[in-house]
């Protein structure tokens, strides 16, 4: 009953049809996927950084470091030793390699696999193993 005022209300104010629901996104869901919103933002705006250096030869280095300082102290406080290391791994040396077609990968130290983290998803479904 109160589902259907409070969309009648939505759909008086707003002019819209309107569904009700009491439902929220799942906290995990919400955490991985500003997680990845993260990575794919900072991994643009450094590989952006390394571009106008490279090219440019603008460096931003200096001017970006107090920012850089600050999304480091973040990871440090959301997330433990081994997961901070692997998120900078990923963001500083995966894809710097000097060679653009070249692109590092890790292995499982006990069955030789590779594991995949080439996307943001992939990285935090590794780094939920890694708790």
């Amino acid at each position: 009953m109160a589902n259907n005022q409070i969309r009648k209300d939505l759909n008086k104010i707003l002019n819209i049809k309107s569904e009700v629901s009491r439902s929220r996104p799942v906290k995990g869901l919400i955490k991985k996927e500003a997680f990845c919103k993260f990575l794919e933002n900072y991994k643009y705006a450094n590989d952006r950084t390394l571009m106008l250096k490279q090219d440019f030869q603008v460096d931003f280095v200096h001017y970006e470091e107090v920012f850089v300082l600050a999304i480091e102290a973040l990871i440090e406080v959301a997330f433990n030793k081994k997961q901070k290391q692997l998120i900078e791994w990923w963001l500083y040396e995966k894809w710097n390699t000097g060679n653009i077609d070249e692109v590092l990968q890790i292995q499982h130290t006990e069955t030789g696999e590779e594991l995949p983290t080439d996307t943001p998803e992939q990285l935090w479904n590794l780094l939920q193993e890694l708790k």
